[in-house]
């Protein structure tokens, strides 16, 4: 029975409750460990799903604990922004402008297999900015046109996989990872980073600043991913000859450009604008997204039943909710520097340059990936120890944001599980597990190379 599932989770909060604290953290922080660490464990072992998970653990912890510390989280403007960040992206979907863009595109230029993996690639880019659930983005919008593509030339999960197939779903998955790490607003788990960040290390990011840093090493990453996929796994079929029509059948379809689709292009253009000129103006990418939410509400662009019908970003906004509000309060009692000094017993990276440590802090979060089934579950509940740990370093706490920053991006590529982008590209059956996953770690390498020997330099260069 699943609730007998539940009895770690019980375990663990109730241990918390009987060990008594060390002599540098009260009892209360103490407390919120035994809970932070159950809804951990809920996360990672799933007894049920994340959201009702979260709220089992938040309503029997709310009895022993203070409500208002516990429950914070769900007040947080970054909490609304990923909600926002999930319904615009569901905004292309609705209204059809993703695929419209898509096929626009195809119709141009999708002559053979290697330039329709760029075309994948700049779509996915374009979209990027204000799609910040690349779930729904890659998954919802990218990839189920490219795979109508590769079904429409005989290519399917069982039958002639590797005539395109394969190839375009390998590729979507690296495609939606590079372009979740170029832009900040490109994945929901980078508005947790920058949040974590602000409140650790003491960096504010700002979405042009994240832009000037990735640009380049994303951006060569980005460059060379469809062709180095091309020719480590090469699709047996390298010319097209009836793209063009499949675009322009997807396009009849389609229809005229709507008046939602004109107000979309709008409102996505001003949303950019506001992201990048955040620095100059002060007005926060967080108050950005909510504004663009609001302007397609008003604008008739969504209704209120889209809103609600987006089950991903409720779900989202629960589970992040109530862990964001427990590691915040674990962050204000204290408890990251006193695991961190824990951890200094073991690993001392005080007495190493700045580049040595980043690599040891990157290659760390590299190695603990295969635990988590989640992103977003990775970062919140992980980067805190990063953070912390790289403040006892010689290393500039920018350089340490950015660097950990990109790798919750890149290295969820080791597994099919570790952003739902990979999840749905995996479940096409296009792509065996163990091809999936060797792939996936010669790209995580390539980025580390790219980010650490190409990144750490050009910011130097730059002056960052």
């Amino acid at each position: 029975m699943k609730v007998m599932n539940l009895l770690p989770v019980v375990l663990i909060a109730a241990a918390f409750w009987v060990i008594p604290s060390p002599s540098n953290l009260n009892v209360d922080t103490w407390h919120m460990v035994g809970i932070y660490l159950s809804m951990l464990y809920g996360l990672v072992f799933r007894p049920y799903t994340d959201s009702v998970m979260m709220l089992i653990i938040a309503g029997f912890a709310s009895l022993f604990v203070d409500s208002k510390v516990l429950f914070a989280g769900f007040g947080h403007p970054l909490v609304w922004f990923i909600i926002s960040a999930f319904i615009i992206c569901r905004a292309f979907v609705i209204t059809g402008l993703g695929k419209r863009i898509a096929y626009i595109l195809l119709s141009r230029y999708g002559n053979n297999t290697l330039t329709l993996g760029y075309l994948m690639m700049f779509t996915d880019a374009l979209l990027a900015p204000a799609t910040g659930s690349n779930m729904s983005r890659s998954g919802g919008i990218t990839y189920p046109i490219f795979r109508n593509i590769a079904e429409s030339l005989d290519s399917h999960p069982h039958s002639h996989p590797r005539k395109i197939g394969a190839y375009l779903t390998m590729l979507m998955y690296i495609v939606s990872m590079g372009t979740s790490s170029l832009f900040m607003t490109g994945m929901a788990t980078n508005s947790i980073i920058v949040s974590l960040a602000n409140e650790i290390l003491g960096i504010q990011l700002e979405w042009l600043q994240w832009l000037k840093a990735s640009i380049v090493p994303a951006g060569l990453v980005l460059l060379g991913a469809p062709y180095i996929l091309y020719k480590i796994y090469a699709p047996e079929l390298k010319h097209i000859a009836n793209v063009r029509e499949v675009a322009l059948d997807g396009l009849k379809e389609l229809g005229a450009v709507k008046r939602e689709e004109k107000l979309l292009i709008i409102f996505f253009l001003i949303g950019v604008l506001g992201w990048m000129t955040g620095s100059i103006t002060g007005i926060k990418y967080v108050s950005v997204g909510l504004a663009f939410l609001a302007c397609l509400l008003v604008s008739k662009v969504l209704t209120w039943n889209d809103v609600i019908s987006e089950k991903s970003a409720w779900q989202t906004f629960v589970w992040y909710g109530a862990f964001y509000g427990v590691a915040t309060a674990l962050s204000k009692g204290g408890f990251y520097m006193y695991l961190v000094g824990v951890i200094q017993g073991y690993i001392d990276l005080s007495g190493y340059s700045q580049f040595t440590s980043l690599l040891v802090l990157v290659l760390f979060s590299l190695s603990v990936r295969y635990f988590f089934v989640s992103n977003s579950a990775f970062v919140v509940s992980f980067y805190p120890v990063l953070f912390t740990l790289g403040m006892s370093t010689n290393a500039e706490p920018l350089y340490i944001a950015l660097s950990l920053a990109f790798s919750a991006g890149y290295g969820a590529l080791l597994t099919h599980y570790g952003n739902g982008a990979g999840v749905i590209t995996f479940s096409s059956g296009y792509v065996p597990q163990k091809t999936f996953w060797k792939l996936g770690t010669i790209f995580v390498f390539i980025n580390l190379v790219a980010y650490v020997f190409i990144g750490i330099p050009y910011w130097n260069l730059i002056g960052m």
